[in-house]
C-alpha cells in the first residue's frame, strides 16, 4: 500500500511534467487524456486506501540527517487524508474534465499550459494534505500558492489578471510567512518536526508557547481560506477562468485553513485562545462576507463572497470542536460550490464571457437544464431540506447551539443564523436576476447556445451530489445514518450527538426563513433606497482595500520613490556611473600623450629614468 499511496502524488505531477514537456506539441488529444486522465488516476488510488482502510505512516527516505534531527519524507495514511484525498481528485477531477469544454476555445499551447497549471495545483494540495511532518506541509502549502498565482493570471495579457494573481500570491506569502514561523516555534521548544513526534511532546509544553505557535498557524490558515483581515484577494482571485475558481474556491485551496486546523487539533485543544479566535473569526467572515455578497453584480463575485462565508461556517465548526462537522460542511461545500461556479461557467461561456448578472435575465427558458442545476447549487446553499448544504449546516449550528455553558458559542449561533437568513437573500437575488423574469436588452447574445457536453455531465454529477449527497448524514435530526462523523472519528474523535426537538425546530425556522428569503428577494424593494450610505459601505466592501492601500500600499510606494531618487540614482547608480565618468575622462587625457613621435616617447623614458634615479639618490642620502 506504499507505493499505492505514492502514486495518489506520482500521477498528477507525471501528468504535469509530461503535458510541460510536450504537451504543446502534441495533439490536443494528448493534453484532453493526460490532463484530467492523471487526477482520476489519483482518485483511483485513493480508492485503493479507502476500500482497504489503510491507516499507516509510510516513510520513503530521508531528506535531512543531522545529528539527532530527522526530516523524512513520508506520507501519513489515515481517514483524515483520505478524505481529503477523495474530495481533492473526485470533485478535482470533475472540474478538470469540465475544463476540457470550457478551454476548447484556447490554441494549443495555452491549453496544454492549462491543465499543467491544474496538475500542478492538484499534485501541490495532495502533497500538503499527506504530509506526516510540518517541512513537507510548507512545501506543499507555498506550492498551492505560486500554482494559484499562474491559475489566476493564466490570461496574463489582461492587466487586471496579472494585478490579481500578484495580490492573491502576497496576501498567501504572508500566511507562509507565519506557517514557517509556528513550525519554527514547534521546533525550537519540542525539538521536532513530524506531527507525531510534536503531538506527543504537546503534553509536556509550555502552555504559552503552546498557544503562540497556534496563532502563528493560523495565520497561514485565515490568509490561504480567505478569512478576516487577509481575505482581500479572493474575489480578485476571479480574474481566472470559471473552472480554476470552481477548484481552488470551491472543493480545495481555501478549504486548506480548515485542514490545518483539524490537523493541528491536538495543539488546538490545549491552545484553548487561538481556539476561540478560530471560531470567532470564523463566525464574523460568515457575516461580514455575506452582507457584501448582497450588493454584487458579478455573478463570480457573489460566489466568490458566498465562499468566503461558507468558509466561516466551517471556522466556526473546528473552532468550538466540532471538527468533523466543519469536515462535513467541507464536503458539501465541495459538491454546491463547485456546481454552483459550473453552471455559472456554462452561463458565463455562452454570455461570450459576460458576468454582469443585470445583462442576463430569461435563461429559465433558453438553458433549462443548467438552469435547473444552478437552482439545486443555489438551494443548497441556502440549506434547503433535503439537498446537501441543509444536513452540513444543520449540524455546525445545531451543535452551537446545543453546547452547554458557553455563551460566547451561543452567540456564534446567533451570527451563524442570522448569516444563514442574508444567504437566502442574496442568493435568491442572484437567480431571479440572472434566470428568471424577461432576457435583458444588454444581454451580448439573444440566443445562448447549450453548453457542450462534457460541461452539461459534469455539471449533472455534481447536481445529484448535491442533492443527495447529504443522505450519508443526517444525525443531526436524531435519525440516521453518519458516515463522515463516524469515518473520521478514529482522526478526530467522536461527536456527542446532543441535539432535540428544540434544536431542530429551530434549525427547520431557520431554514423556512432563509428559503422565504430566497423566493422574497424577487419582490422585496431594493433596500438601498432607504440606506443609500450602507449600499456604498458594502460596494465598497467596508473599505478594506482602500485602508489597506492607504496603510501599506502607498506607504510602501513612497518609501521605494525615496530610495529610487535620493539613494539608488545619486549614490549606487552614480558611485558606478561617475566611476565609468571618470575612467573615460582619464583615458582622454591620457590618450593626448600618445603623437606617434619615436623622439616624444624616449624623451618621457629619459625623463621617468632620471626622476627614478633622482629619487633613489635622496633616499639614499636621508638614510
Amino acid at each position: 500500500m506504499a507505493l499505492v499511496a505514492l502514486l495518489i502524488l506520482l500521477f498528477p505531477a507525471a501528468g504535469a511534467i509530461l503535458l510541460a514537456g510536450r504537451g504543446w506539441r502534441a495533439p490536443r488529444i494528448v493534453t484532453v487524456i493526460v490532463g484530467p486522465g492523471v487526477v482520476w488516476a489519483s482518485f483511483a488510488a485513493t480508492l485503493v486506501l479507502f476500500f482497504n482502510q489503510v491507516s499507516s505512516d509510510f516513510t520513503y527516505w530521508t531528506w535531512i540527517k543531522s545529528g539527532s534531527f530527522e526530516v523524512p519524507f513520508g506520507l501519513l495514511i489515515d481517514n483524515l487524508s483520505i478524505f481529503m484525498c477523495m474530495v481533492i481528485t473526485g470533485v478535482g477531477g470533475l472540474i478538470v474534465t469540465y475544463s476540457v469544454g470550457y478551454m476548447e476555445h484556447e490554441d494549443g499551447p495555452s491549453y496544454a499550459r492549462f491543465f499543467t497549471y491544474m496538475d500542478v495545483f492538484i499534485f501541490s494540495m495532495l502533497l500538503l494534505v499527506l504530509a506526516d511532518n510540518f517541512i513537507f506541509l510548507i512545501v506543499g502549502w507555498a506550492m498551492v500558492g505560486l500554482s494559484s498565482y499562474l491559475l489566476i493570471g493564466f490570461w496574463y495579457q489582461r492587466h487586471s489578471a496579472v494585478v490579481a494573481a500578484r495580490k492573491a500570491f502576497v496576501m498567501n506569502v504572508i500566511g507562509d510567512v507565519g506557517m514557517i514561523l509556528g513550525t519554527f516555534v514547534l521546533f525550537v521548544n519540542l525539538h521536532s518536526a513530524t506531527y507525531s513526534s510534536v503531538f506527543k511532546a504537546i503534553p509536556q509544553a509550555d502552555s504559552s508557547t503552546i498557544e503562540l505557535a497556534a496563532f502563528l498557524l493560523l495565520v497561514g490558515a485565515i490568509a490561504k481560506s480567505a478569512q478576516l483581515p487577509l481575505h482581500t484577494w479572493l474575489p480578485d482571485a476571479m480574474e481566472g477562468p470559471t473552472p480554476v475558481s470552481a477548484l481552488i474556491h470551491a472543493a480545495t485551496m481555501v478549504t486548506a485553513g480548515v485542514y490545518l486546523v483539524g490537523r493541528m487539533h491536538p495543539i488546538y485543544d490545549v491552545a484553548i485562545y487561538a481556539h476561540a479566535v478560530v471560531a470567532i473569526v470564523g463566525a464574523v467572515t460568515a457575516l461580514f462576507a455575506a452582507t457584501i455578497a448582497i450588493v454584487q453584480v458579478d455573478i463570480k463575485r457573489v460566489l466568490a463572497y458566498s465562499t468566503m462565508s461558507q468558509i466561516g461556517y466551517m471556522f466556526l465548526a473546528v473552532g468550538i470542536g466540532a471538527y468533523a462537522a466543519g469536515f462535513f460542511h467541507l464536503l458539501s461545500h465541495a459538491f454546491f460550490k463547485a456546481l454552483l461556479f459550473m453552471a455559472a461557467g456554462n452561463v458565463i461561456h455562452a454570455m461570450h464571457d459576460e458576468q454582469d448578472m443585470r445583462k442576463y435575465g430569461g435563461l429559465w427558458g433558453q438553458m433549462r437544464p443548467t438552469s435547473i442545476s444552478f437552482l439545486i447549487g443555489s438551494l443548497s446553499l441556502v440549506g434547503v431540506i433535503p439537498l446537501v448544504g441543509f444536513f452540513s449546516k444543520e449540524q455546525i449550528l445545531g451543535l452551537a447551539f446545543t453546547k452547554p455553558d458557553d455563551n460566547m458559542v451561543h452567540v456564534l449561533w446567533l451570527v451563524g443564523s442570522a448569516t444563514a437568513l442574508i444567504t437566502g437573500f442574496y442568493t435568491g437575488r442572484m437567480w431571479w436576476l440572472s434566470f428568471w423574469g424577461k432576457p435583458s436588452p444588454h444581454r451580448p447574445v439573444d440566443h445562448p447556445h447549450a453548453p457542450p457536453l462534457v460541461m452539461m455531465i459534469t455539471v449533472a454529477v455534481l447536481a445529484v451530489l448535491a442533492t443527495a449527497g447529504g443522505l450519508i448524514q443526517t444525525r443531526a435530526l436524531g435519525v440516521g445514518p453518519a458516515l463522515v462523523t463516524d469515518f473520521l472519528a478514529s482522526v478526530l474523535g467522536p461527536v456527542r450527538w446532543e441535539g432535540g426537538g428544540i434544536e431542530i425546530a429551530v434549525t427547520f425556522l431557520t431554514m423556512i426563513l432563509a428559503t422565504a428569503l430566497f423566493v422574497g428577494a424577487l419582490y422585496i424593494r431594493p433596500w438601498s433606497a432607504y440606506a443609500p450610505w450602507a449600499q456604498r459601505v458594502l460596494e465598497h466592501k467596508y473599505y478594506f482595500d482602500e485602508l489597506y492601500d492607504r496603510a501599506f500600499v502607498r506607504p510602501t510606494d513612497a518609501v521605494a520613490a525615496f530610495a529610487l531618487r535620493d539613494i539608488e540614482r545619486p549614490v549606487i547608480d552614480a558611485a558606478v556611473v561617475d566611476t565609468g565618468v571618470a575612467a573615460r575622462w582619464s583615458a582622454g587625457e591620457l590618450s593626448l600623450t600618445q603623437s606617434g613621435y619615436f623622439r616624444n616617447y624616449v624623451l618621457v623614458f629619459v625623463g621617468g629614468v632620471v626622476a627614478i634615479a633622482g629619487v633613489l639618490l635622496i633616499m639614499r642620502a636621508f638614510s
